[in-house]
């Protein structure tokens, strides 16, 4: 069993987390009730407010008089005499606080200790034909903590009492006690007769089991037992709370209405995923990957291949350039970049738009089995994160790190062949091109060298250094691939990583939040109303 004190916080935490979300009327009913709440407990906790109410000609001042033992309310049969409410207080408590916040002026103090810590108030007819009696019982109605409503055989059926009062405070039971006055003019069979109606229509009402005490103020029949069901009210010092936890079911059962009839389904991985894809198509994180895809396999091939035609690659347009990408070129000129920055984000309206859909897709998924107007504020938040989005997506792309690749050490070995061979072949064409001048043009025998199956030294030097390093560079063409698009995955990988964790945290997050928001408040509703 929930306290008092469990409701009443579990209310407020309630009301704070449906601000802007749900009716504005039914927050502040639920804001009045904390308010009343926390000024009732604040003022006495000890006395216990008891008004009895009645239409015109009940009786109600008469049991007044008969409860009190005094004769400060006047009594009137075919008219209503109270004009204002008057109060009697038994006991010693000061009670001048409390009743200044009930705003009655027509205070009395009488002697009952049986009666102590009873403030017992007549409140003027609810039928009466002035409108400022109506609107000063709804008032008083709204505020004191137990109910006697004063009935009699011609009224007990009373249209107004039953659809403006009793069904307005069905969840009230516990609080309520119905009072059958004028018995004494019914026979004992009509009585009961009166009574079994009567509990029939309090029970069409919402009342499972009330409190029906028949009573005559005219010859005092039942006014004892009344009086003593007032003695138990008073000893049991329950009646504030009860009213109070009365009045906090009902505003939660009002806040529930305005909500989901179970927890909504938070948005997971799969969502995540949808919208992570539309923005690395916005990023151009493909692009990126096949940008460092090309750069490596450049410079790969430039430092594998033939020596003399390394400069062939940088002929190529740059890709990096036309991605708005940086390259990071650390301080020494001798160590070859190795990361890109990205210097803007160029959203192109294709994207922008599959971003669009994508968040919308999943805002209408999240907020499906949301009430209309919860749904409407998880819409303005997607509307606003969706804004949000490419910006976070740029910052996220220009603080990611997309390695270009470390030059592998084996590209300096085949470098250093590749010069060798270089050298080998330039040295065969020396020796060539010095024997061919010197036995053409000068008419003297040339430099004689080793032959290996027919051919001189300097042939096999100059074939074998330019066919050796077509195959060495050829061969290590299929290593600088491999390699480039183990780079490009390297990219991809740090990118999505990146756009996944800004997702999460602009989109995802604050969307859980909200529904999380939804279903604690309804948690809090069913814990009260249980």
């Amino acid at each position: 069993m929930v306290r008092f004190d469990e409701k009443l916080g579990l209310l407020i935490t309630t009301v704070e987390a449906c601000r802007g979300r749900i009716d504005p009327e039914v927050l502040d009913g639920a804001q009045a009730v904390i308010d009343r709440a926390d000024r009732r407990v604040s003022l006495s906790k000890d006395v216990t407010i008891i008004a009895i109410a009645g239409a015109t000609g009940v009786g109600k001042s008469s049991v007044f008089n008969a409860l009190t033992r005094t004769a400060l309310a006047e009594v009137g049969v075919r008219r209503p005499l109270t004009e204002k409410p008057l109060a009697i207080t038994f006991g010693d408590e000061d009670t001048s606080e409390l009743l200044d916040w009930l705003g009655i002026t027509r205070r009395h103090i009488a002697a009952g200790a049986e009666l102590s810590g009873i403030v017992l108030l007549d409140l003027v007819d609810h039928d009466s034909v002035k409108t400022s009696h109506h609107e000063e019982v709804d008032r008083l109605l709204d505020v004191v903590d137990e109910f006697f409503w004063i009935v009699d055989p011609q009224k007990y059926a009373d249209a107004a009492m039953h659809e403006h009062y009793l069904r307005r405070f069905a969840g009230h039971e516990q609080v309520m006690t119905f009072v059958l006055n004028q018995i004494d003019r019914l026979s004992q069979k009509q009585a009961k007769a009166l009574r079994k109606d009567f509990l029939r229509i309090l029970r069409e009402d919402g009342l499972k089991d009330p409190t029906i005490l028949s009573v005559s103020a005219l010859t005092g029949d039942g006014i004892d037992a009344l009086r003593t069901h007032m003695v138990d009210v008073a000893v049991a010092k329950k009646s504030m709370i009860r009213r109070l936890e009365a009045d906090i079911v009902v505003q939660a059962q009002a806040l529930s209405a305005q909500l989901a009839a179970k927890p909504v389904d938070y948005v997971g991985n799969d969502h995540l995923r949808l919208i992570t894809d539309a923005c690395m198509e916005v990023a151009g994180v493909d692009q990126i990957a096949d940008a460092v895809l090309v750069n490596y396999s450049r410079r790969g091939r430039s430092a594998t291949g033939l020596p003399w035609l390394a400069w062939l690659p940088r002929l190529k347009a740059d890709p990096l350039k036309r991605l708005h990408l940086e390259i990071f070129r650390p301080r020494r000129k001798e160590i070859e970049p190795t990361e890109l920055k990205r210097s803007s984000l160029v959203i192109h309206p294709v994207a922008k738009a599959r971003i669009d859909i994508a968040m919308r897709a999943v805002g209408d998924e999240a907020g499906a089995k949301l009430p209309h107007t919860w749904r409407m504020a998880l819409g303005r938040l997607v509307k606003e994160r969706t804004t949000s989005l490419p910006d976070a997506v740029d910052q996220a792309v220009i603080s990611t790190a997309v390695e270009l690749g470390v030059k592998p050490r084996w590209w300096s070995v085949v470098r250093i062949l590749q010069w060798i061979l270089l050298a080998a072949s330039l040295g065969g064409l020396v020796w060539l091109t010095v024997n061919f001048i010197m036995t053409a043009y000068l008419m003297v025998p040339g430099i004689t060298g080793p032959h290996l199956a027919a051919l001189p030294l300097p042939t096999w030097l100059l074939i074998g250094g330019v066919v050796l390093g077509i195959i060495l560079g050829l061969l290590c063409r299929i290593g600088v691939n491999l390699g480039a698009k183990a780079a490009a995955q390297r990219a991809r990988r740090r990118l999505r990583s990146a756009l996944e964790s800004v997702t999460s945290q602009i989109v995802i997050e604050p969307i859980n939040e909200e529904l999380r928001r939804h279903n604690d408040s309804l948690a809090a509703v069913q814990e009260i109303i249980a």
